[in-house]
């Protein structure tokens, strides 16, 4: 059991890390490393990736490390439950249409879709993308909308009194590449 839960809880210091995960599939994602592609935050693939829950077909339970949880959250239970009792092998291209990973690209482009990726994210203020990473997760969790809105206004007084927001604000303007203190 110890050394269960200690694998287990890699994917929950990913998920309360503030920094950004993104998981770059290139190859297969079975069993606990399909865990850790779900317990990221942004998924990208290359089209000859494969995709498994697997536990079940190797006589485990098909819930471990997370899954039970965020496959469901990430691709709808009814798709996540055939997946995760059956154990099927499925493509890229199928991920990609239940939306477990947001993009594909060839099997060249990989790294240079993760560095697009990472530009992007870094366009934004560091606790910006900690508050977001740590809203989007919550909201997962959240059984009303009206707690979910209240989340998010807290989230933006308190990003509205950094540093960084105004320096975002008049890099955005300004139409130059922002320099963000973290304050």
């Amino acid at each position: 059991m110890a050394s269960q839960v200690h694998i287990a809880s890699l994917v929950q210091k990913i998920r309360r890390l503030p920094q950004v995960f993104i998981a770059a599939v290139n190859g297969a994602a079975a069993g606990g490393g399909l865990a850790l592609v779900c317990a990221c935050d942004i998924r990208l693939a290359v089209e000859s990736a494969v995709f498994a829950v697997s536990f079940i077909r190797v006589g485990f339970s098909g819930c471990d490390i997370g899954t039970s949880w965020m496959l469901p959250r990430l691709v709808g239970a009814g798709r996540a439950h055939e997946l995760m009792l059956t154990g099927r092998r499925f493509d890229a291209a199928e991920a990609l249409e239940i939306g477990l990973v947001a993009d594909v690209v060839a099997d060249d482009r990989l790294w240079g879709r993760v560095d697009e990726a990472v530009q992007a994210l870094s366009a934004a203020p560091p606790m910006s993308l900690a508050l977001t990473k740590r809203g989007m997760w919550l909201a997962l969790e959240t059984p009303a909308f009206d707690t979910a809105v209240e989340m998010e206004n807290r989230q933006q007084v308190l990003t509205a009194a950094t540093e960084d927001q105004s320096e975002a604000m008049n890099a955005f303007v300004a139409g130059r590449t922002p320099r963000y203190t973290n304050r």
